[in-house]
């Protein structure tokens, strides 16, 4: 079967769901679908969530419900030929008229999960770089600051030794410099 006769067995598809949208509203309603006012399609729920005066919409008239079922018998024959075209071998009569009933929910779902699958697909094509870069600042917020010595402001790394000894005290016998008569925030005097 070729993508355009699929095509057209799933607009057929979504003219049966459409033709049981009428049934059921004749069955229900007792009037074509089109008369049918949104307050009486559903019964409103205990505490409604809409806006005052959105309960006594009016009925939506034959020219929306036309263009509705318009583009649901566009979406199915679209979607039937699209599968057609991708599994050739795969499609018959009945796999396209069932594709063709469940178009419009089936596209609704896609639409739903592409977002997250573009979300996703663009995050593994970066090599997780976001995600390795967010795990190494937080390593970095939980590391412990080195707790603050003479001379050294609280958070503030020492500066490198470099071997030479202050003018003003003398050497000590155990190699410790002792600074007298200095004191600075979170050091010692």
């Amino acid at each position: 079967m070729d993508w355009l006769m699929a095509a057209w067995v799933g607009v057929a598809g979504g003219a049966s769901m459409e033709a049981i949208d009428v049934i059921n509203s004749l069955r229900w309603h007792h009037k074509m679908p089109w008369k049918v006012r949104s307050d009486t399609i559903d019964p409103p729920p205990p505490q409604p969530d809409v806006r005052p005066g959105e309960e006594q919409l009016p009925a939506p008239g034959w020219k929306a419900y036309l263009t509705a079922g318009a583009l649901r018998l566009f979406v199915s024959g679209a979607l039937t030929g699209a599968v057609a075209a991708s599994y050739p071998n795969a499609m018959n009569p009945l796999v396209a008229y069932a594709v063709g009933l469940g178009a419009l929910s089936a596209v609704q779902k896609i639409a739903t999960v592409v977002p997250l699958a573009v979300k996703n697909t663009a995050r593994a094509a970066l090599g997780g770089m976001t995600e390795e870069a967010q795990q190494q600042a937080q390593a970095l917020q939980q590391q412990p600051l080195p707790p603050s010595g003479p001379g050294q402001a609280n958070g503030v790394l020492p500066a490198p030794q470099t071997g030479t000894l202050p003018t003003d005290s003398p050497p000590s016998p155990t190699g410790v410099t002792v600074q007298q008569g200095t004191t600075e925030p979170g050091g010692a005097a």
